[in-house]
């Protein structure tokens, strides 16, 4: 009996050590990023296919709570106060009005069926990229994630050949029609798509076999694999099980949008931790501990004056041909995924005369305390 509990005494302070954790902002935040979003788009897709007339009312709450917040949410870090504004001109200005006449450009002369067609690949392109970006930021919160250069081969697997295969799948059975636009989606030849279908299987089990063992030696991480776990099961859902093309879109935007949303509030609070900045004290203001209801519904108003002012114009001034709401829409969508592939991987300038070097924006940085 000694030597068994002696045995159980040393067994449960290796999975102390071997579980033991940081969190990428503190448990609560974890939980609510890893559990709120999922569960809401889940909820939306099963609302629908119970009761179709349902799609309106939650695609118009998903685009005006979520979806044009989280596109605006991208401004909070780059064009919110003087000093932001000056170093990011380009990307938060320049870059947009060239990326809207560009995108008008496409679809007055092309027509607007290209630019929805780009839309829908690049949007899940958008969509996969993001679910990579937080996973990592989950693993990075690990034991293993925390030494410097590690990868998890096996699971980045899983995370992009589901993805691909679902894109490919939808390809095939959507028709020539997305949110009422239309397309003409790039469809694999069956060979080709059973081949996909494989390998994202393959990478699935893989990674199922890998938290196994992890599990049986007492060093799963359940808030890492919970989130792949809901990358895996949305991209499932949306592209594959749902066979409306628009409700499962509907599905994945919200969980998208809802994710966004959290990680840039929780960058935004980690950026002004230290207390207000005299250089940014309306921003930095609103992310102060205890703010965080203040700090979104500021940002819910000004979305709703930027989007309510872009419709009049669409309508009013540019005639609110399809053509030309497409191209401005979709323009400020492509814009923004553009801008979003670059702030998250910038490097923060030292402040002048610090001698430091640079070091990752804030926004990039993993939290390495609880």
């Amino acid at each position: 009996m000694a030597l068994y509990l002696d045995a159980s005494l040393r067994r449960t302070a290796v999975s102390d050590v071997a579980v033991s954790r940081t969190y990428i902002r503190s448990r609560e935040f974890d939980m609510t990023l890893l559990g709120a979003p999922i569960v809401a788009g889940l909820a939306a897709a099963l609302m629908v296919a119970a009761d179709a007339r349902l799609y309106p009312i939650l695609l118009l709450a998903d685009l005006w709570l979520l979806g044009y917040h989280h596109v605006v949410a991208t401004y909070t870090r780059l064009a919110f106060d003087p000093t932001s504004l000056r170093r990011n001109r380009f990307l938060a200005v320049d870059l947009l009005g060239i990326v809207i006449i560009g995108t008008l450009s496409i679809a007055l002369t092309a027509g607007a069926w290209v630019i929805a067609t780009a839309f829908l690949y690049l949007q899940w392109f958008h969509y996969m990229r993001q679910g990579y970006g937080i996973a990592r930021m989950y693993y990075r919160a690990t034991p293993e994630g925390q030494v410097p250069g590690s990868r998890d081969l096996m699971t980045d697997l899983a995370i992009y050949f589901v993805p691909i295969y679902g894109i490919a799948q939808r390809s095939a059975t959507m028709g020539d029609r997305f949110l009422g636009l239309p397309v003409k989606p790039l469809v694999l030849p069956e060979p080709l798509l059973m081949l996909l279908g494989f390998a994202a299987a393959a990478a699935v089990l893989v990674w199922i076999a890998k938290i196994m063992r992890a599990a049986l030696a007492d060093t799963l991480d359940l808030q890492y694999t919970g989130f792949v776990a809901s990358h895996i099961v949305i991209f499932l859902v949306a592209y594959v099980a749902m066979e409306d093309v628009n409700t499962g879109w509907l599905a994945i935007n919200v969980w998208h949008n809802f994710q966004y949303v959290l990680v840039v509030w929780m960058s935004n609070a980690k950026r002004y931790a230290g207390g207000i900045d005299p250089a940014a004290r309306f921003l930095s203001r609103l992310s102060q501990p205890g703010r965080v209801m203040k700090y979104f519904a500021c940002c819910l108003a000004i979305t709703t004056l930027v989007y309510a002012a872009i419709d009049r114009l669409t309508v009013l001034a540019l005639g609110g041909g399809l053509a030309m709401t497409i191209g401005i829409y979709m323009g400020i969508n492509f814009h923004h995924y553009i801008v979003d592939a670059l702030i998250w991987k910038r490097r923060k300038a030292p402040r002048p005369g610090s001698g430091q070097a640079p070091r990752p924006d804030s926004g990039q940085a993993l939290p390495q305390s609880a």
